[in-house]
């Protein structure tokens, strides 16, 4: 027979006009009570919870079992559980706090779309009635529990602690498995810091606690001390003075979102055997801080091979110094300096490398195309940052005997909408045409524009609008096929020459189109 130790345990909540001594017993696993009120009880809530421990046989092992707690009330029911809080920070790239709060949101939306990642309703927050327990240290900067909540309010405050705080008090009712929210901080406009983005999926619920799991939907790390941290699953205890903290830290950082960029581009747009091409990269500076370590990785198309004593490096207009690295077409690139950075990210100096290739004839089976990456240290919080892939595809030709073709084409305004352009028609200069495999062609002052050493066959270009502000593809009366449209499609014989024509129409205030 296994012997039961007693370790119940009973708290006991009275009213000011009742007494009651009640004490509960275990036998066997069978309660007993052995007093009871001696007044009249109008109020009375007891929470009970049993604890035993027994071996199995005289060597067996130990087990210690606790009972579920048993809640036994009378009178009026208690009173709801509070509200549960999530509460945080918001602070630069590094951690440090802002210059200034003011325009900044904090808001909390329901989430939408197939994967719970877009940004649905505002959540409905009740407003608060009373005062809330909070943690040791903590403060409700949120009285009127806004959502969105301006974190201007904050520097009204008078504690310099206080800045940039934030805290929304959600009912119970809003936290239930499966319950998908998305945490969005907005700078204000024309802040050089980006929005940022944060899923918060509830996973389980307990009595005393609950679990959730925050993704960070903007690519940006959850915690400054740790540069990889996209996801984290939090569990957090709900008693009357917890509150529910978005992260550990209860931190979250605004910063730049794509703090470098990378672009290709080269000297020519097609090549033979035996020539050379030039490319050229730009490496821009996003970020409010100094990047280390810039590392740019190029890929060659097959059959074009690096002139090692080419390479050249400028950072503004200061030469800078590369290493360079080549294993078969991939190439290396390291700059032995940082990249500077600072207040307005606009301002820094672009970084450059040049090199030149040369055309071999495994040139004839490739595709011509090159690919480049780019990445780099923040100095302010150590995290890497990256950017690509750069794209640039240049035309292979056979040399001294082509079937290479040409495109001719201007871009105007048509006045008479019958697709062709008349005396007194004039051209729209530095429009840009798109073509099929990406390479981007501006036209000339009056509005023409020519690709030569064109392979034959089907292209395709794309009328870019934002080049022409103002301006709607125009009607065509006599070709239905270029009616209103910005795109075109033309057939190159080999060696031979097409047209692609674009004519707009100025749009008509008060007009959608």
């Amino acid at each position: 027979m296994p012997n039961f130790l007693d370790h119940s345990r009973l708290i006991l909540k009275r009213s000011p006009l009742a007494i009651a001594l009640v004490s509960v017993g275990l036998n066997l696993g069978m309660p007993l009570v052995l007093a009871q009120s001696l007044e009249t009880v109008e109020n009375i809530t007891l929470f009970n919870r049993a604890e035993a421990s027994y071996q199995i046989e005289e060597n067996g092992p130990a087990a210690n079992i606790t009972s579920n707690q048993v809640i036994l009330g009378s009178g009026n029911p208690p009173p709801p559980p509070p509200p549960i809080d999530p509460f945080g920070r918001i602070l630069g790239c590094a951690g440090e706090p802002l210059d200034n709060y003011s325009g900044f949101l904090v808001g909390l939306y329901e989430a939408d779309g197939p994967l719970q990642t877009e940004i649905g309703a505002l959540l409905t927050l009740d407003p608060l009635t009373g005062s809330v327990p909070l943690p040791p240290g903590v403060v409700n900067v949120n009285e009127e529990n806004a959502n969105p909540f301006d974190l201007g309010i904050t520097e009204t405050l008078g504690d310099p602690d206080f800045r940039g705080q934030f805290n929304f008090f959600l009912q119970p009712g809003q936290i239930n498995v499966g319950t998908v929210y998305i945490l969005v901080i907005r700078p204000p406009l024309g802040s050089f810091l980006d929005e940022r983005r944060i899923q918060i999926r509830i996973t389980a619920v307990a009595p005393n606690s609950f679990t959730y799991v925050a993704n960070a939907l903007d690519g940006l790390p959850l915690s400054l001390d740790n540069p990889t941290l996209m996801s984290q699953e939090i569990t957090v205890p709900r008693a009357e003075t917890s509150a529910l903290v978005i992260f550990t830290t209860a931190v979250i950082s605004v910063c730049q979102n794509e703090a470098i960029a990378i672009q290709k581009t080269a000297d020519r747009a097609t090549v033979e055997p035996g020539g050379i091409a030039v490319y050229r990269l730009g490496i821009r500076n996003h970020s409010t801080t100094t990047l280390e370590n810039v590392e740019v990785r190029d890929r060659l198309p097959l059959g074009f091979r690096l002139i090692e004593d080419s390479v050249q490096g400028i950072i503004g207009e200061n030469p800078a110094i590369l290493e360079t690295q080549v294993n078969g077409r991939d190439i290396t690139f390291t700059f032995q300096e940082p990249l500077p950075g600072g207040t307005p990210p606009e301002n820094n100096p672009l970084a450059r490398i040049v090199y030149a290739v040369e055309i071999t004839p495994d040139a004839l089976r490739g595709d011509g195309r090159n690919i480049a990456f780019v990445e780099g240290d923040r100095q302010d919080n150590n995290f890497t940052v990256r950017d690509g892939p750069a794209v640039y595809n240049v035309g292979i030709r056979n040399g001294l005997i082509s079937d290479l073709g040409t495109i001719i084409g201007r871009v105007f305004e048509d006045k008479n909408f019958d697709g062709e352009q008349q005396y007194g028609e004039p051209g729209i200069p530095n429009a840009v045409v798109f073509m099929e495999n990406g390479n981007r062609i501006v036209t000339d002052e009056n509005g023409l524009f020519s690709v030569a050493n064109v392979l034959p066959g089907w292209h395709t270009g794309v009328l870019d609008l934002t080049s022409v502000p103002g301006y709607a593809p125009a009607p065509n009366k006599k070709f239905i096929a270029e009616d209103r449209t910005y795109s075109r499609t033309v057939r190159l014989e080999p060696g031979g020459m097409a047209r692609m024509n674009f004519a707009v129409t100025p749009l008509i205030p008060g007009e959608d189109e």
